[in-house]
């Protein structure tokens, strides 16, 4: 029996070592196919092929070098299955047109130059509230990263999902690492009409008709923020205590400068976060209903993050908050103001009576809906203002008891949200 035994080890061993070699031969003459198909137009190099008991396939010292000579190096890319087994079975799990259960890619110790990843000229509004208070920068442009450090960057990355066929919900995740800058986790869990396939994927269908139920994200500092605070109170003449302070101000004027309104949670987590280096911010958020892919797709629009996807903010000392953008004051007045103007446009000129009587109240503004007659405005566009302040525009497609339907224009479709009557201050005809 004893003999048996390690007969039938010797057996599975070499029968592993064989699927192994042939699994790395089979990856190996790929590789030496596209590395010759590149030729003459990129360069593609590895040292070596290897695949693991855990059911991973890994490529080490892998580099490829553009037509201009700009290089792109990593320590080893690797293709994680979860076993051996379900490595061994995946090419006959393609053949069947189904999915895996779990995929993930990984990149480990990929060497960059930090002008590949740099937004000189593109300026975004999160770029600007990152600069605030350091100068006149709208960004940090590619010599402010180099005098922090960041002239060549080391990155870690891993790009996987999960997928739960019981109840064809799939986790996607990203991690990614630059090294002494900072770390950036993202998990996404979609609910899908139907059990996916490879048809259904390549095509598309698949994910326009899933919907987003919750996302996190994680950002966590590795010395990004000391370094550029460090550089911006160099480049002011304070010291960093100072700068930080100078900035934290700045900050919150760079979002009235956008028209936006942070709430008192938000401005304290961000405090919490900026005085304390090495800290993680973490940002959820729970769309309800489930967000629609298929016509809405993320934004960064604040004010349509805080009233569409019920978001959540915090750190390790602040916990998690509900956190909400608002229009400011100055936009709200705005606002008001083209209403007035447009109103006054439309409405026709009045007969005089000759005489005012007094004691009575005021006639409703021109262009002002009853709420109790909504009903009789269907399809016509309105702007809607709330009691907290808020402004909404969009077309009346029906009234529900106390709600009111308004289908709005929302980053690349339209969306029917629906409106609470008791929450509605006024709505106005545009």
């Amino acid at each position: 029996m004893k003999r048996l035994l390690i007969v039938l080890v010797v057996l599975l061993v070499a029968g592993l070592a064989t699927a192994q070699y042939k699994i790395s031969s089979s990856v190996a003459d790929g590789l030496d196919a596209a590395k010759r198909a590149m030729r003459g137009h990129a360069q593609f190099d590895y040292s070596d092929v290897s695949t693991t008991l855990s059911g991973d396939i890994e490529i080490s010292d892998v580099q490829f070098t553009s037509p201009a000579g700009q290089a792109i190096h990593a320590d080893k890319i690797a293709l994680i299955t979860g076993s051996l087994w379900q490595l061994l079975t995946l090419e006959d799990t393609f053949k069947n047109n189904e999915i895996p259960e779990h995929l993930a890619v990984s990149v480990e110790g990929l060497l960059a130059d930090a002008a590949l990843f740099n937004n000189a000229g593109q300026a975004n509004p999160m770029s600007r509230l990152d600069t605030a208070g350091c100068g006149e920068r709208r960004f940090f442009d590619r010599s402010d990263l180099k005098d922090m450090g960041y002239d060549m960057l080391t990155l870690d990355m891993k790009m996987g999902y999960q997928l739960a066929k019981g109840d064809n919900r799939l986790v996607l995740t990203l991690d990614v690492i630059s090294r002494d800058q900072m770390a950036v986790d993202l998990e996404m869990t979609s609910r899908l009409p139907y059990a996916p396939s490879i048809a259904g994927m390549a095509g598309g269908d698949l994910a326009k008709a899933s919907q987003l139920t919750n996302a996190t994200i994680r950002i966590e500092d590795l010395g990004y923020l000391e370094r550029s605070l460090a550089f911006c109170a160099d480049e002011t003449g304070m010291d960093t205590a100072a700068y930080r302070e100078h900035h934290l101000a700045a900050w919150l004027d760079a979002w009235h400068n956008l028209g936006l309104e942070p709430s008192d949670s938000l401005v304290d987590i961000y405090r919490d976060y900026a005085t304390n280096p090495g800290s993680t911010l973490t940002f959820e958020m729970e769309p309800f209903p489930a967000l629609d892919l298929g016509s809405n797709y993320l934004s960064p629009d604040p004010v349509y993050l805080s009233g569409r996807l019920n978001p959540k903010m915090g750190t390790e000392v602040t916990g998690m908050q509900p956190v909400s953008i608002a229009p400011s004051e100055q936009a709200l007045a705005d606002t008001d103001t083209q209403v007035i103007e447009s109103a006054t446009q439309k409405q026709p000129p009045q007969a005089s009576t000759g005489s005012t009587k007094t004691g009575k109240a005021s006639a409703r503004p021109a262009g002002q809906l009853a709420l109790a007659n909504l009903d009789q405005h269907l399809y016509r566009d309105v702007t809607i203002r709330l009691n907290s302040g808020r402004v909404l525009k969009g077309r009346i497609e029906g009234v529900e008891g106390q709600t009111l339907q308004l289908k709005r224009q929302l980053h690349g479709g339209n969306m029917v949200v629906p409106v609470a009557l008791g929450e509605v201050k006024t709505v106005t005809l545009r």
